[in-house]
């Protein structure tokens, strides 16, 4: 009895050790998140949002083909509204 005991409690200790090492791990991974955003923050933007767009396809892929085609379209339209800035600069400098 004694000796099923004490085999309960190392692996409750080894659980909790298990737990915070995970619970250190994410804050570290956190803090490294944060400093990527800080030095380079457009490659953090795209990691994040390709990370969450691999999440959302496993997840639901119906949400992901609708989140795929609106962002295409968002695409497409900012990049027709930047060539019309821009040929309108063209435009006026001549």
């Amino acid at each position: 009895m004694v000796k099923k005991l004490l085999a309960f409690l190392i692996l409750c200790l080894a659980l909790a050790l298990v737990r915070t090492l995970l619970m250190v791990l994410a804050v570290v991974l956190l803090l490294a998140l944060v400093h990527a955003f800080v030095t380079r923050p457009r490659e953090t933007m795209v990691f994040i949002a390709t990370l969450s767009f691999s999440a959302l396809a496993v997840a639901q892929p119906l949400a992901f083909i609708t989140g795929a085609v609106v962002v295409a379209l968002a695409v497409i339209v900012v990049g027709q509204k930047r060539r019309k800035q821009h040929r309108r600069c063209l435009c006026t400098d001549n």
